[in-house]
């Protein structure tokens, strides 16, 4: 028998397995149902540990079915779901959510936790954003890993390994702790064509702590798609699989990527066939649509370009929706004529079946659903749009609930979801990716309906592979390459061929879709036009929507420390100065400024270094003494998780040492903005204009919380309420408190758990305050 390769593609609800031939031909596979646990709060979770067994016991079943020997297997590839595991550094499981169980240590790709850290980070302007279309998305690993952060600091802090599930079965494979190009290009922002992880980019969203020593929690070594890892299987994996130690273990992929490699380059007939000039589409739980070019195409809305995630030497760019099978899935839940039909893929064919039969064709199918639409956004937009805050919508739903209307609603679903893949491919299209054919992997492409509908939808030929495993085989490719008996091109073109083409109809099917892709895009308009009415009544009902805090004498008692070194520090420089005299010229101002002032005293230029030595004297100082303001964390917890900046004229390098030693740092990272990042500092009211900016808020819809003048001075003059804080230990008497009122402060305090409280009073007012506002234009219009 030829040399055997085995793919293994473990998806969201299982795990496979494929024996291929080196032609790649299927001989045989297996599955198993994999563990989803699942809690409010758009948590989705499952256990490596459950997944690695489901892996085992699918290559076991497969490698039996085909009958091959243990040892003809030359290679073995992985590939998976864009989902976190995250283990400690001995390779112990962590726990990943609240159920506090190290058993779950894996956050699903379809966890939609994170969507408050994406907001977070998106907000921040971060070049690599770029590579991701502009916007990351809460499905990617640095939104994860920020909850991971800021909810679980321990399981953050104590974790020594961080994987993309493709790279962690690679791990338990072979020991191997390299990464793949596919996976942390694709979902953890590595600059794939510079061969570096943006430092700047974790250190700017709170991440920073990941990038020492060499980033070897996500990844020190980086290798390409395929490449051979460690000295093949370990052996306790090698046992475990019935096989012998040393099979060549490839770098995997992402699951859709497998599919994706599996198809691109796949013969037609004695057809070479261009890469380049294809569209893989691959339908799953998710859809994707993936396009490769020679050089980099920036698309908004569309995640890469990724350097060599795929194929050697060119770019990848990646739409998609959310959900595909899961958004049929929620429909079939909607109708009691669906009820025994959902996990079944036999009920699936027999239905399908039935509708052809009904409609007469397969394309003649889009007629039942002739006046019934479906906007499946149900897990956000991912493509286009990058709106993972997106809902889905049915309109033209009557009272029946008979098999007729069920089937009804399944076309109209699977017109929905056509319309939203052409939406990608137009884009894709606009910006440079030419399209001779769609060539779809995945479950749901195995669908003959599925697959006509889309051609029909997007005018596009749709062709199937001639494997009925695209998947698995991308993982097989994975194993040849690895055994050095394919280059990564050699297994596209040779191990995959084209299968059914299905071409798009014209006439008065090809008018019906256009149709429906108008109303398509009027409900997706309708859907955020609603979302957007729904946030302005939350806006006037809820404020405010961004807090800002000063820091020193705020967050953290830090300003007798700071000014006390203050005046050592301009005493080696033959600035003498008292405490009150420091007090009075230095609170609540830049370090800029008080090297103006100094200076100006002095009547001599301070030396180029004074800032930097200044800010190592108060940082030295504040390891020693510094201590958090009380009633923080328990004014936070009550306020519920809104959102929440610093903004302070100290510089970040000082403000994040001030919050890593009095252990405030999840309660703020990444959302600190510093006076050095504006033109001018307090009383100017830049940095309070620039941190709202950042923030994606109005000035209107921000209360700020400072204790010095300038700073009351600069929130005025932002047009943002304000309220003065006398909790500092720097302050003393009632004049201070009269001197921020008299600047403009809403109302002072001394107790920051008393905030909550504060904030609901000031509430009260601004309702008071529009009524009578109301009131004198109803007067108004009444004379």
């Amino acid at each position: 028998m030829d040399e055997a390769l085995i793919g293994v593609d473990v998806g969201t609800g299982s795990v496979r397995a494929g024996v291929f031939t080196l032609r790649g031909q299927l001989l045989s596979n297996a599955r198993r149902v994999i563990a989803t646990w699942r809690e409010a709060g758009d948590i989705v979770e499952q256990s490596s540990a459950d997944i690695w067994a489901a892996t085992v016991a699918a290559v076991r079943a497969a490698i039996e079915a085909a009958g091959v020997k243990p040892e003809s297997v030359g290679g073995i590839g992985f590939d998976a779901t864009c989902s976190l595991v995250v283990l400690d550094p001995s390779g112990q499981s962590l726990p990943v959510g609240p159920s506090g169980d190290p058993a779950r240590d894996v956050i699903v790709w379809m966890d939609h936790r994170a969507v408050e850290e994406a907001e977070l980070i998106n907000r921040g302007g971060h070049d690599a954003l770029r590579y991701v279309g502009g916007a990351i998305s809460p499905e990617m690993q640095p939104p994860k890993l920020l909850w991971l952060a800021r909810h679980a600091p321990r399981v953050f802090a104590s974790a020594g390994h961080f994987f993309d599930l493709a790279d962690f079965l690679t791990f338990r494979a072979t020991g191997s702790l390299a990464r793949s190009a596919c996976t942390v290009a694709c979902k953890w922002l590595y600059l794939a064509r510079e061969r570096r992880w943006p430092q700047d980019f974790f250190a700017g969203v709170g991440l920073g702590a990941l990038g020492g020593p060499g980033f070897a929690r996500i990844g020190a070594e980086i290798v390409a798609p395929g490449t051979a890892l460690g000295r093949g299987l370990a052996a306790d994996a090698a046992n475990a699989f019935g096989l012998p130690p040393g099979v060549p273990v490839g770098a995997g992929l992402i699951d859709a990527h497998a599919g994706a490699l599996a198809t691109l380059a796949a013969a037609r007939g004695d057809e070479i066939a261009d890469p380049r000039r294809r569209i893989a589409l691959v339908l799953g739980t998710s859809a994707c649509c993936m396009a490769v070019a020679d050089e980099a195409r920036f698309i908004p809305g569309v995640w890469g370009p990724h350097y060599a995630a795929l194929t050697p030497g060119q770019w990848l760019d990646e739409g998609g929706q959310s959900a595909f099978g899961a958004a049929i899935d929620r429909l079939m839940r909607m109708s009691p004529a669906f009820a025994g039909v959902a996990g079944r893929p036999s009920a699936f064919d027999a239905l399908e079946r039935e509708i052809v039969a009904r409609a007469g064709g397969a394309s003649q199918a889009a007629r039942l659903a002739r006046d019934l639409h479906v906007l499946p956004d149900f897990l956000g937009n991912r493509s286009p749009h990058a709106d993972p805050a997106a809902r889905g919508a049915v309109v033209g739903f009557d009272l029946r609930d008979d098999e007729e209307s069920a089937m009804a609603l399944y076309v109209a679903g699977l017109c929905g979801l056509a319309q939203g893949l052409g939406q990608v491919i137009r884009l894709l299209e606009r910006n440079g990716f030419a399209c001779d054919a769609l060539v779809a992997s995945g479950g749901a492409a195995r669908s003959a309906l599925v697959r006509q509908i889309v051609a029909d939808a997007t005018g596009r030929p749709v062709a199937a592979p001639e494997t009925s495993e695209p998947v698995l085989l991308g993982g097989a490719m994975l194993g040849a390459v690895a055994a050095g008996r394919r280059t990564l091109i050699e297994a596209m073109t040779t191990m995959s061929k084209l299968g059914l083409v299905s071409e798009p109809a014209g006439g008065e099917i090809a008018a019906l879709h256009a149709a429906k892709r108008r109303v398509f895009e009027a409900l997706q308009e309708a859907e955020r036009t609603a979302r957007a009415a729904m946030r302005e009544g939350e806006r006037a009902a809820v404020w405010p929507k961004v807090i800002i805090f000063d820091c020193d004498g705020v967050i953290v008692d830090s300003e007798t420390i700071a000014l006390e070194r203050t005046r050592a520090v301009l005493a080696r420089y033959g600035l003498e100065l008292s405490a009150e005299q420091a007090r009075e010229r230095f609170l609540g101002v830049s370090a800029q400024a008080i090297r103006r002032m100094a200076e100006r005293d002095l009547g001599s230029k301070l030396p180029a270094n004074f800032l930097d030595e200044l800010t190592q004297d108060i940082i030295a100082a504040f390891e020693h003494e510094l201590k958090g303001v009380e009633g923080v964390r328990e004014a936070l917890a009550e306020l519920g998780g809104g959102a929440v900046c610093i903004a302070s004229s100290s510089s970040l390098e000082r403000t994040r040492a001030s919050l890593r030693i009095v252990g405030y740092t999840p309660l703020f990272e990444p959302n600190l903005f510093s006076a050095a990042e504006v033109a001018h500092g307090k009383p100017a009211p830049d940095l309070f204009l620039h941190a709202a900016k950042r923030m994606g808020a109005r000035p209107v819809d921000c209360l700020v919380i400072e204790d010095s003048e300038p700073g009351v001075t600069a929130a005025v003059r932002a047009e943002m309420t304000v309220f003065g804080f006398l909790g500092g230990g720097h302050i003393v008497g009632h004049a201070h408190g009269e001197r921020l009122s008299a600047a403009g402060a809403a109302q002072v305090f001394d107790d920051m758990r008393e905030l909550p409280r504060r904030i609901r009073e000031q509430r009260g007012r601004r309702a008071a305050d529009g009524c009578d506002r109301a009131k004198g234009r109803d007067d108004g219009e009444k004379r």
